[in-house]
């Protein structure tokens, strides 16, 4: 485990200063306008970024190699970091974020090739959950320093940059081979929305959902307590919940229909949402309800995947991890514009929203279970929680691994 210490130390640091960053830029726009509708578009901009970044990215790593690959997109990084606090125009930091995207799907690329190439079969589940936990915990971390500085300064974005410079140290100081990324299996898109279409139309609305979670909860936070202190607090608690209730919600539906514990997530989210609009949002029923709105968003998308990854060969799951994948940066996308449309229109419209989206998705996910039956626990594949990055990441899986059980019966002579 000590040759993932390098890789994983430079994520932990990179993620402290993310997780600042994608509260800091939503808070800055509140103080500075009142439009929710661009603190929108500067989220569907960075995962357009981050959309096409993914699928492009690993060609630099692979000619250049991943320790300099990851230097030079942690590089553009900062720079586009240190922009946003010398540009105060709209256009400039829309393109900013683009290029912010673009070089966070290369550091994921970098990071997640790394582990690929250090890892075996049979260590890829525990590394995929110590990278999780490293990534979610350390953007929780981050919370931390939103009510240090005044987001309306230049000094958070110095402070942002100088993590990500930190965050080089750890892999240019570690001698190791450069990765091979290996090309997936061949999945039309057409043929997984006929196998799936339930993991595709969830990981759609896992975009959806945490897309704006990202861009606009800050806002609606801010909005609520007035407190830059009270939303740190708030949003730490949030992610906590996203990464404490993955694995139990996870193994439960490994023995239960993936789609009835589906359902049962989107429902209670659902529920908590609308439940979060009428308490005192610093009450301690609050702070649970954040809790356990964290919980149920952050859990959506590992589910579908899984429920996807059920009805797919071992073969065909790098391909169809990544098909998945698309669905949900395609939410993740429109997911912040949309979201500011019902913020401008209504107080709380930020959890009508999340209310709206994971209602419909229980609502589908019902009526759904009567048209397949279900996949019995001998034929599953077991629950991996997944974190929304690049299509690397699902190489890492060890589902696909799984060797495809032979065939037995009569065969011509």
């Amino acid at each position: 485990m000590l040759r993932f210490i390098s890789p994983l130390s430079g994520l932990a640091i990179f993620a402290i200063a993310s997780g600042y960053l994608m509260t800091l830029i939503p808070l800055r726009i509140s103080h500075i306008s009142e439009d929710s509708l661009l603190a929108g578009y500067l989220g569907g901009v960075y995962y357009l970024g981050l959309l096409a970044g993914s699928f492009r990215s690993e060609h630099t790593v692979m000619r250049v190699g991943h320790i300099r690959s990851y230097a030079a997109f942690m590089a553009l990084l900062c720079s586009a970091t240190l922009g946003l606090g010398l540009f105060d125009s709209t256009w400039a930091w829309l393109g900013l974020r683009f290029i912010s995207g673009l070089s966070v799907a290369g550091i994921f690329v970098a990071i997640e090739s790394w582990l690929l190439c250090e890892s075996t079969a049979e260590s890829r589940g525990r590394i995929l959950a110590i990278y999780m936990v490293a990534l979610y915990g350390s953007n929780a971390l981050g919370q931390a320093f939103v009510s240090m500085l005044d987001p309306t300064s230049l000094l958070p974005f110095i402070l942002i940059g100088a993590f990500f410079s930190l965050s080089i140290l750890p892999p240019a100081l570690t001698k190791i081979p450069s990765p091979e990324i290996e090309t997936a299996s061949s999945l039309n898109l057409i043929k997984l929305l006929k196998l799936t279409p339930s993991a595709m139309i969830g990981c759609l609305a896992g975009g959806l959902i945490l897309g704006a979670l990202y861009s606009l909860l800050p806002i609606q936070l801010l909005n609520d307590t007035q407190s830059s202190n009270s939303v740190s607090m708030m949003l730490a608690v949030t992610m906590l919940g996203g990464m404490l209730l993955q694995y139990p919600t996870g193994h439960f539906s490994d023995y239960v229909d993936r789609r009835k514990v589906l359902v049962a997530i989107s429902a209670i989210g659902s529920l908590c949402c609308l439940a979060y609009i009428w308490v005192n949002n610093t009450s301690w029923m609050g702070i649970v309800l954040l809790f356990l709105i964290g919980g149920t968003t952050f859990t959506l998308y590992p589910l579908a995947i899984s429920h996807g990854c059920d009805h797919l060969q071992p073969e065909d799951i790098v391909a169809g991890t990544q098909g998945l994948l698309l669905g949900y940066s395609s939410g993740a996308c429109l997911g912040p514009v949309i979201a500011g449309y019902f913020m401008q229109s209504m107080k709380h419209g930020l959890m009508l929203y999340f209310a709206t989206i994971m209602g419909l998705i229980a609502l589908f996910f019902f009526i759904r279970i009567p048209f397949r039956p279900q996949i019995y626990s001998s034929d599953e594949q077991p629950f991996i929680p997944v974190p929304r990055t690049t299509p690397v990441v699902a190489q890492i899986d060890p589902r696909g691994d799984i060797e495809p059980e032979p065939t037995t019966g009569s065969t011509e002579p």
